[in-house]
């Protein structure tokens, strides 16, 4: 269990500084009328993602002790490339099926209420659409670190 702790680990901390980077870069780019808005490292989520580093770091201590016992025969055993591979994987999957599940509901939402404007105006923003890809595009980068990582394990 604890390569894929590890691999858990350089994903949130690449998706953390690849989050920063971005933010920081599109603040160097950002021309607005209005003076100040919300410090880069508020709009990077750094203090949200830090959570997931945490969460990360705790896991990788504590899988020798929550699973030393089933890791021989469990299906997570495995080599730690395959492990990072896995996590890889799962690292750019579970953002993008929060999103489907997210528009499911949503959909859900419309069809019951039998009305577009509790928020269906929102897809229609080009703001949603950059929203959406400001918070996916760190989890993506760091599928490739941690996919670019395990070739070297």
């Amino acid at each position: 269990m604890r390569p894929y702790a590890a691999a858990f680990l350089a994903a949130t901390i690449a998706a953390l500084v690849v989050d920063a980077a971005l933010q920081l870069g599109l603040e160097g780019v950002r021309v607005s009328a209005f003076g100040g808005g919300a410090p880069w490292w508020v709009t990077a989520h750094l203090s949200e993602r830090g959570r997931w580093v945490v969460l990360a770091l705790i896991l990788w201590w504590l899988a020798p002790k929550l699973f030393a016992s089933g890791t021989e025969s469990g299906s997570l055993s495995t080599t730690p490339s395959e492990a990072w591979r896995r996590v890889a994987i799962a690292v750019i999957s579970v953002p993008l099926l929060w999103i489907a599940a997210t528009w499911i509901v949503t959909a859900a939402r419309f069809t019951l209420l039998a009305s577009w404007e509790t928020d269906g105006r929102v897809f229609l923003s080009v703001d949603y659409y950059r929203g959406l890809l400001l918070d996916l595009a760190p989890w993506g980068m760091a599928a490739a670190v941690v996919s670019a990582a395990r070739r070297h394990l």
